[in-house]
């Protein structure tokens, strides 16, 4: 298998030197990308790079950061919630809604860190593009980026006046509005305002409340004042987003403890009966101030300062059932401030390099706050325990959470290239990083006396940790700090084959700081404490990239292999009776391998073909004692050799527009059509395909699925625009995860129907 990308990398290789001698039409404008925090063409940087720029966004209607995943092969953004959206790149990601728990993937605007989860499914906003860098960033962009980092590039204020506004309307009563403006204040200052609201009802009904679940309801805004002098550049920037809606936490597939499929109470698709309506709501807010400097001699210094800030909370029916037994408060909050100086080496030179500075401050708090209802004894009577007769006691009762982690880290860092001969360049970087993260934990249940005289704990009820009685509630407190630190390097080398194709060979590090499990846990894991160790990742890649076809023609194709030592697992483990709670671990070595293809195609003026696919086989090289009870192989069973959940090997996209032109209306009319393709993929670390051994229940594996997108309409560019849309065009029935929850209730989340509009744009300037 490792042989393959190499092997795949030279034909094409050979196809396209045959392919460069034709003429055609160039059409290809040059992509310009700042993965290497420079700004450099795409065919010369060697990484794995997925760019869609502003237009691409209009063209395939994309509203958030979750819908662009969609077009890029071996990325995903989980859908549902978006208080624990979880990014993947090449099968690696994470779940995120424990503050103890970094993600695997950076996402940055404008340079800055935007934190975790709670923060990263943001709406499109005013962006000149998305870049998709794939493989471990660690000597750019530091820990939390082992499978990649995600970069977005804001439009920044000009010297020109334009205004922009764009509406849409489609079913499920959806309705956009957007707004842009730049004005130029003086001939060194100008300002932009952009915002969004954005709304769409759910579809999936609850039969017992009557409300629709999993709507959107957003707004945004991010306004911008830069001044532009002949040696300074500085660009002030502040985005807010706040949301509130009625989420999305799973379709049951059984009753609410798992044992009874379909759902007796709600059996068809895209129902529930749950007896609350889920509720997310998040403000994510920040600010931050760029300064490029130059210091003279072609050199030059850029300062990016920011702060951030997210607030989250959920509220879930956690039995997912119209019985009232249930319920769990999440709310969480961050804090960040950030400070980076990058120092730039003259362009041109032989030798050029970015080196750097990084100081990163958080702090995370977090509660978690279940609470009883009405119909304990239900619960009672399914979890064998003896307090049915005494369930209105119970009534109310909690078990509650308190967390908070702060980190602090620096970094020192270098990146640069040295041009080994005309054709031939090297590539080297390092990063050296310093952090140390402090817990405060604690977690509170409260203690019913039945009888008057006999103590039942919640926590005990629940089978997890407790520690003695303090003022008629079980405390168990936890407090520690730990210190991290490692040196990342990258290395590698570009060879031009002519003038228009490189081909690249590069080895790259990157790590993912320990943290704490700040979540429900066993007494054992209590016990043994709540830390876990840093990960690691080696990787390597080959790549080939280029245009040919007289430059109508742009591809990309890259072959990688990352391995990882220590990896970090979020895993639902039993508690007893059917109860899980996730745990983190250490899950010894995990390995990703598998490549990238993408290219561009221009036939002629009017025609562009588009086309993308990635492989990946991501699977568990060890994983001594990681099996759970659903394993075939029992509890605590090898996983060595079983996939990583929600790694599908194959993925794809496939994009054809067609602008024809109109000389009377001085507009095109423009067609296009988007598929996607998701291979199917286990959802559970288990690899199983059914609820437990010699059940029937379907659980644990979720099938292939494509999908159609179409536009089509008028437009005079740059003026005004009208577009029919559909997403889903042929209404695909999907799931694109399925888990089971606190109590074993198994949960689907099917993806959103066919959806339909109407988008009008207009443009002053």
């Amino acid at each position: 298998m490792q042989k393959k990308p190499l092997a795949l990398s030279l034909g094409i290789a050979t196809v396209i030197l045959s392919l460069d001698a034709m003429a055609q039409q160039g059409m290809i404008e040059e992509v310009i990308v700042t993965a290497q925090k420079r700004s450099e063409s795409l065919e010369d940087v060697p990484i794995s790079i997925a760019v869609m720029n502003g237009e691409a966004m209009d063209k395939t209607g994309v509203r958030q950061m979750r819908e662009v995943a969609e077009f890029v092969p071996n990325v995903s953004l989980t859908s549902g919630n978006d208080t624990n959206t979880a990014v993947r790149i090449r099968g690696v990601g994470a779940t995120t809604r424990n503050i103890g728990f970094d993600t695997r993937v950076g996402m940055y605007l404008d340079g800055v860190y935007l934190g975790q989860s709670p923060a990263q499914n943001l709406d499109i906003l005013d962006l000149e593009r998305v870049e998709i860098a794939r493989g471990p960033q660690g000597t750019l962009f530091g820990k939390n980026t082992v499978a990649g980092a995600i970069n977005l590039i804001t439009n920044k204020p000009d010297r020109e006046f334009m205004a922009e506004v764009r509406g849409e309307y489609g079913n499920l009563d959806s309705h956009r509005i957007a707004a842009i403006v730049n004005a130029p204040i003086t001939d060194s200052l100008a300002a932009r305002f952009s915002v969004s609201d954005n709304h769409r009802d759910g579809y999936i009904r609850d039969i017992t409340t009557g409300t629709e679940f999993n709507e959107r309801d957003g707004t945004s805004y991010r306004g911008q004042l830069r001044y532009q002098g002949d040696r300074l550049d500085i660009n002030l920037a502040a985005d807010y987003l706040e949301s509130e809606r009625v989420s999305f936490f799973g379709e049951a597939q059984t009753d609410w403890s798992g044992t009874v499929a379909p759902d007796p109470l709600a059996p068809k698709r895209n129902r529930i009966s749950n007896n609350i309506d889920n509720h997310e709501e998040r403000e994510v807010w920040g600010v931050s101030a760029t300064a490029d400097i130059d210091l003279g001699h072609n050199y030059s210094l850029r300062s990016i300062t920011a702060y951030r800030d997210t607030d989250s909370r959920r509220i879930q029916d956690s039995d997912h059932s119209a019985n009232d037994i249930l319920t769990v408060d999440y709310p969480d909050q961050y804090e960040q401030w950030s400070q980076e100086f990058q120092f730039f080496s003259p362009e041109g030179e032989r030798l050029q390099y970015v080196a750097g500075l990084y100081l990163y401050d958080q702090s995370a708090s977090s509660e978690r706050v279940p609470t009883l209802g009405s119909q304990t004894d239900v619960l009672f009577s399914a979890l064998g325990v003896p307090l049915a007769p005494f369930s209105d006691l119970f009534t109310g009762a909690k078990l509650n959470t308190y967390g908070e982690v702060d980190t602090e880290s620096w970094a020192v860092f270098i990146n640069g290239t040295y041009e080994l001969s005309d054709r031939l360049t090297l590539g080297f970087g390092a990063r050296y990083t310093e952090e140390e993260k402090t817990v405060d934990y604690t977690m509170l249940g409260d203690v019913v006396y039945v009888l008057g005289t006999i103590p039942v704990s919640v926590a005990q009820i629940f089978g997890v940790a407790e520690g003695p009685i303090v003022d008629g509630r079980t405390t168990a407190v936890y407090e520690d700090d730990k210190s991290y630190d490692d040196f990342s390097p990258t290395l590698s080398l570009t060879y031009a084959i002519t003038d228009t194709i490189n081909i690249y060979a590069k080895y790259s590090a990157a790590f993912k700081s320990g943290g704490f499990n700040v979540d429900f846990v066993p007494q054992a894991v209590f016990d043994d404490g709540l830390d876990f160790d840093t990960e690691t990742v080696d990787a390597y890649e080959i790549g080939l990239k280029g245009t040919a076809l007289d430059n109508s023609l742009r591809f990309a194709l890259a072959g990688f292999q990352m391995d990882f030592d220590d990896y970090q697992l979020n895993q639902f483990v039993e508690l007893g009776n059917n109860l899980s709670a996730i745990t983190i671990r250490n899950a010894a070595k995990v390995q990703s391998r598998g490549f990238e293809a993408e290219a561009t195609w221009y036939p002629g003026a009017a025609l562009m073909l588009q086309g993308s696919v990635g492989y990946n086989d991501a699977e568990f090289d060890e994983f001594p004692g990681g099996g759970t009870s659903r394993n075939p192989a029992g509890l605590g069973a090898d996983l060595g050799g079983n996939k990583l959940p929600l790694a599908p090997e194959l993925s794809a996209a496939f994009a054809a527009q067609y602008n024809h032109p109109l000389d009377a209306w001085n507009a095109e009319f423009v067609t296009r059509v988007d598929w996607t393709y998701t291979d199917g993929t286990y959802t559970t670390e288990d690899n199983v395909k059914v609820a437990s051994p010699g059940s029937s229940i379907p659980f644990g594996y979720v099938d292939s699925y494509d999908i159609l997108n179409a536009r089509i309409g008028l437009e005079a560019p740059g003026q005004w625009s009208v577009y029919l849309w559909a997403r889903n065009l042929l209404d695909e029935e999907y799931s694109d995860n399925n888990q089971s929850d606190f109590f074993g209730t198994i949960v689907d989340f099917p993806g959103d129907p066919r959806t339909y509009g109407i988008e009008l744009a207009y443009t002053f300037d």
